[in-house]
């Protein structure tokens, strides 16, 4: 059941990449994070109090630097989403698994495997192959590392933060924290969304949120490496939306390139497969 649930978090992931791409630059970027995280609120508190849950975590510090991470990871994402094609966008964001098992060893003291350090390296490969080096190397392909890399110390902190947390109180931290940082920065540079502008942020935020409660119970249900495989349903549905909304057809350096992400994602996770994991929400 775990993995049917993150593959439906996936189509919601990718489905809102599609509707974040659909609404270009016409907004600011800090508004429209701040506008996600506004229009999501409400879902997530009605969930939370559905549940019977507390809405304030107990490791105030570490929900700090879970907001610093993931904010930074969601502007990045938001900014590439809108400065290159999507499928190349979400190939490269499907590197936050690779630079989660880069980093543990540093912040949390998780040694990696060699079969992980092949995984990390077979990725990074393919980074190589989509940036083109020589040929693009591309301002927001950079960008869309960086949010990878920031996903993946978000990742590490929340890993800590299930010790003492519920998954959905985590997320609604953050969303909440991200809403107020980003809300101070645009409130005296705010820009009234058109209603078509209106109409996709309401998708924006009803997908976001749906994917982190299908995501939040796809770890529930089964082993973390088993449902993160799932997770990379959403890098097709990139390519398909792609296609036929943009006419974007992936060069072939793309493909190759998403092809060795995506083989450096699963033996990462074959790697992982014996190792039993905490649940975790993992969204930005």
């Amino acid at each position: 059941m775990g993995i049917i649930y993150m593959f439906l978090a996936s189509a919601c992931f990718a489905t809102m990449s599609a509707f974040i791409k659909s609404l270009g630059q016409g907004l600011p970027l800090v508004e429209l994070v701040f506008l996600r995280c506004l229009l999501a609120l409400p879902v997530l508190y009605f969930i939370l109090r559905l549940k019977s849950r507390p809405l304030v975590v107990k490791a105030r510090k570490l929900i700090i630097l879970r907001t610093l991470f993931g904010m930074t990871a969601m502007f990045c994402f938001y900014y590439a989403l809108t400065h290159m094609p999507l499928a190349e966008c979400i190939f490269l964001g499907r590197t936050q698994p690779l630079l989660l098992a880069l980093f543990s060893p540093f912040v949390i003291g998780e040694k990696a495997p060699l079969a992980a350090w092949v995984a990390i390296f077979t990725g990074l490969g393919g980074v190589v192959l989509i940036m083109q080096p020589g040929v693009s190397w591309s301002f927001a392909g950079w960008v869309a590392i960086a949010g990878a890399a920031a996903a993946a110390m978000a990742h590490l902190m929340v890993r800590r933060l299930n010790a003492t947390d519920f998954p959905l109180t985590i997320v609604f931290n953050f969303t909440l924290f991200t809403c107020m940082l980003s809300g101070i920065w645009t409130i005296f540079n705010f820009v009234i969304p058109d209603t078509r502008q209106w109409f996709l942020l309401l998708f924006v935020a009803l997908f976001a949120s749906l994917g982190q409660l299908f995501m939040t119970l796809a770890y529930q249900r089964d082993r973390a490496p088993v449902v993160a495989a799932a997770s990379y349903a959403s890098v097709v549905l990139a390519v398909i939306y792609g296609y036929f909304i943009w006419r974007e057809i992936p060069h072939l350096f793309t493909g190759l390139g998403g092809v060795l992400i995506i083989s450096g994602g699963v033996l990462l996770l074959k790697s992982r497969l014996h190792i039993s994991e905490p649940p975790s929400p993992a969204a930005t």
